[in-house]
């Protein structure tokens, strides 16, 4: 049985993709960072989008859907292409009220924020 790598993003992250994504992949945008002024973190590269609930932006890093789809992701199945900084341009509001510092890629702090475990009090 081959080894099986953990997922970087939360099971709830993935079912709200998946449901606004009417179940399947193609129906969101392939984002590719093409904006790197910020450190480079492991997991860094493209990302599937979608508009949530409310337009919340949902994003899947595609090293993930590949690991939870078992296959490649061809970014021209895919509903449109945007590269990150047209994503942060047009979020940017969304991301000067939800990240905590503009000196770190927004991208990696919605991703940290979407996937936070809940406290446990």
């Amino acid at each position: 049985m081959k080894d099986e790598k953990p997922l970087s993003i939360s099971y709830e992250t993935l079912a709200r993709f998946f449901e606004a994504a009417g179940g399947n992949h193609r129906n969101a945008f392939f984002m590719y960072c093409d904006v790197c002024k910020y450190h480079r973190e492991e997991g860094c590269g493209s990302y599937l989008f979608i508009p949530g609930e409310n337009c919340v932006p949902i994003l899947l890093p595609c090293a993930d859907a590949e690991t939870f789809l078992g296959t490649t992701i061809d970014k021209t199945d895919c509903i449109g292409m945007i590269r990150t900084s047209q994503f942060i341009r047009l979020y940017q509001r969304y991301i000067e009220l939800h990240t905590a510092s503009d000196k770190e890629c927004p991208i990696q702090q919605l991703l940290c924020l979407y996937n936070r475990k809940p406290f446990n009090h």
